[in-house]
């Protein structure tokens, strides 16, 4: 499975919807909350030149199928370590960013026997709060936050234009099914929290942030740094949250090299 072709495996729980592509060590990407796959469609295509580039669904993301039910970070470091095994690797280079970096932090400190490298992308020890956030998701999460379902339901029921309708949730799904799988993603966020613990992380760490990031705050990027011991930071001039499709191949180049250094 190194064409790029969509192919889907049974992970734990679940169908886990995937995407193999290239040749060399596996590398996973692990997209953020609102979107799947798709996020690295710009990245993708300068990595597989050295690297068995791997990217795939989360749970209410895509054509991945779980049960519907709630589940935190370590629920989907979990998913991941099942998909990294299905695909018959007992190791993988891992780059997580925004919620995705969430989960390869998770992943990282429950599962350090099966990562090589981690990248973490503009993400954060801890768990987003609506007073970073503008507009309506800062008032879903704020909603989420005071335990306000019908408040939350009918907010994402409001941004279905503009939100919902582009997460990535397959078709098969109606509006309330969407606007649920994504209470359940942004509640997932609610229980996140690693400040203290990123001292456990053992793996070398590249630590990428844009210098234009409105959504996470360039000092969260500098705090993770600072706590894992062998961490190096990328700071992108002219790069926003999206630093993956805003300079896709200078980060590329980058990461590749971060994880080729065997230091």
């Amino acid at each position: 499975m190194t064409g790029g072709e969509a192919s889907r495996v049974s992970t734990g729980d679940g169908v886990t919807s995937f995407r193999v592509e290239g040749a060399g060590p596996p590398l996973v990407l692990v997209h953020g909350l609102q979107v799947g796959q798709e996020l690295f469609a710009e990245l993708r295509p300068h990595l597989v030149s050295a690297f068995t580039v791997i990217t795939y669904d989360q749970r209410d993301r895509g054509e991945t199928a779980f049960a519907p039910v709630p589940y935190t970070t370590e629920d989907l470091a979990d998913d991941l370590a099942a998909l990294i095994t299905a695909l018959g690797f007992s190791r993988a280079h891992v780059l997580g960013t925004s919620f995705g970096g969430m989960v390869a932090q998770a992943f990282a400190l429950r599962h350090p026997h099966r990562l090589d490298t981690l990248v973490l992308g503009a993400t954060s020890q801890a768990p987003f709060r609506p007073e970073r956030l503008a507009g309506p998701v800062a008032g879903l999460l704020g909603a989420l936050e005071a335990g306000d379902d019908e408040k939350a339901r009918a907010l994402l029921a409001r941004m279905a234009p503009t939100v919902a309708s582009a997460t990535g949730v397959g078709s098969r799904q109606g509006a309330p099914a969407r606007n649920d799988a994504l209470m359940r993603r942004f509640a997932a966020t609610r229980a996140f929290d690693t400040r203290g613990r990123l001292a456990a992380i053992v793996a070398r760490t590249l630590v990428v942030h844009g210098r234009d990031d409105a959504v996470v705050p360039i000092q969260d990027a500098l705090s993770m740094a600072g706590e894992i011991a062998h961490a190096d930071v990328l700071v992108l001039a002219g790069a926003g949250h999206a630093w993956e499709n805003d300079q896709p191949a200078r980060a590329a180049s980058a990461i590749a090299a971060f994880l080729a250094d065997t230091r």
